[in-house]
């Protein structure tokens, strides 16, 4: 042998040690993977429970491997039930996790649904860290059980999951404070604060909580106010954010939220306030025709080209364009179709009963008024440097200073340039979006309505 061979002889045998070495270590890591562990501690626990030879066979020919669920329409791939094994055994119930039952898993087939669309966390990963979201760069961590009805609402309407108190009560307490009025949700609602869709995706539920308890602490220079409601609420509200996650789901998953029939529309109708504007049975607004019998009138097409564009099909119509969803234009034309008795009002029994004070309230109500006139119109909302006390203004006295036509013109016109109490300071960062556009004409009459009767009887002023 050469000498220069000799001499390398040596470091062939560490390298070739160390390769050895490599090789058997890749291998023990292997196979102590977490999803192996866990997946030999299921055969385990199955051949524990087996009572007969056919069952000790059975378990001992469970394979040991990566399992997943394919999920085109949605867009995703989820490894879960590769540690998750039992999610669809009820004699897993009350075993620790991983190895435990999903109750009510039959509502949400595993093999449609799979697990991330609910629970988040990153679907291919095989890790426990991994899988749950808690690493770099992943941005939708698995959700916290207090916070897991917040996936509800990617598929139904928060009022109609009655096991999700919580959705349903941050979906109230979003149109009572009026968030709607600075926030655009879904291309509806104010400027004055950033939009909300796909807010969940950016912000997680400790970033919302803080946020809503002190804005400015997070946000800086921030004009939005603390919102001074207790924890519990604190936590509905977040809970609400957090199902704002942008995500756009295939018809199988939303039919829920937005089926096309009679009834969807029927809700559509009422939520919409169609009624400020038209008429059924003889009841409501006098501005658009009525629509009793509108099938006889027009055909299906026209009606859905009508929700989708008024202008377009009918040039010189005063009605606004709502951001109406397909279905949503689908809904309430089914609804219409079924307007052919004049004499029917179902369900519009109670609004049809409701004052122009009352169907005003819900306009106030409907597109937030409250986020920056406070409860009832009352005040009370901080808007620093403003001259009114750095508050936006009650309008508790409002009738005092405007006719309806004024007040009507001030709604529609809105008022950017708010006085500032110090002039050399920075401008109030509250002021009043225009309306024009936004506000269908029956609403508007219906709000001024409202508006003007907050004023207190006993301190009206006569001449």
């Amino acid at each position: 042998m050469d000498s220069s061979l000799r001499k390398l002889l040596p470091w062939f045998t560490v390298m070739g040690l160390l390769v050895g070495a490599l090789i058997v270590a890749a291998f023990y890591k292997d196979q102590f993977r977490e999803w192996k562990i866990w997946q030999r501690v299921h055969i385990k626990q199955e051949l524990a429970r087996a009572v007969s030879d056919a069952q000790r066979e059975a378990a001992l020919r469970i394979p040991v491997e990566i399992r997943q669920i394919v999920l085109p329409d949605l867009r995703r791939v989820d490894r879960c039930i590769t540690c998750h094994l039992t999610v669809e055994d009820p004699s897993y119930a009350g075993f620790k996790q991983p190895l435990a039952y999903h109750p009510d898993h039959a509502q949400h087939p595993i093999e449609k649904f799979g697990c991330t669309i609910c629970h988040q966390g990153q679907g291919r990963a095989t890790t426990r860290e991994a899988a749950h979201g808690h690493v770099e760069h992943w941005e939708q961590p698995m959700l916290a059980m207090q916070y897991i009805e917040s996936a509800c609402a990617k598929c139904h309407l928060p009022s109609d999951v009655p096991n999700a108190p919580k959705l349903a009560r941050g979906r109230v307490l979003f149109d009572d404070l009026g968030c709607i009025g600075c926030h655009k949700l879904q291309g509806v609602g104010g400027v004055i604060g950033p939009e909300l869709d796909g807010v969940g995706a950016r912000h997680g539920a400790e970033w919302l909580g803080k946020h809503f308890r002190n804005p400015a602490a997070i946000t800086s220079g921030s004009a939005m106010p603390p919102i001074k409601v207790g924890e519990q609420d604190i936590e509905a509200l977040t809970l609400y954010m957090l199902s704002f996650t942008g995500e756009r789901l295939s018809d199988y998953y939303v039919s829920m939220k937005t089926i096309p029939g009679a009834d969807a529309g029927r809700r559509l109708f009422t939520e919409k306030g169609c009624m400020a504007c038209h008429s059924l049975a003889g009841v409501g607004g006098k501005i658009g025709p009525a629509l009793d019998e509108v099938a006889k009138r027009r055909d299906t097409k026209w009606i859905i080209e009508h929700f989708r564009n008024p202008q377009a099909v009918n040039p010189g119509s005063i009605m606004p364009r709502f951001d109406l969803t397909e279905q949503e234009m689908r809904a309430l034309t089914e609804f219409l179709l079924t307007k052919t008795d004049p004499n029917i009002v179902g369900f519009l029994r109670i609004p049809a009963l409701m004052t122009p004070i009352q169907r005003g309230q819900a306009v106030f109500k409907k597109y937030g008024c409250a986020g920056c006139h406070g409860a009832g119109g009352m005040g009370g909302v901080p808007n620093p440097n403003a001259k009114t006390a750095q508050q936006v203004p009650s309008l508790k006295f409002v009738a005092d200073s405007y006719t309806k036509d004024e007040l009507k013109k001030r709604v529609l016109n809105g008022q950017r340039e708010i006085p500032s109490l110090n002039p050399k300071g920075p401008p109030p960062p509250l002021y009043m979006p225009p309306w024009r556009g936004r506000i269908a004409e029956g609403e508007l009459g219906d709000l001024v309505v409202y508006l003007m009767s907050l004023m207190p009887k006993e301190e009206k002023v006569t001449f």
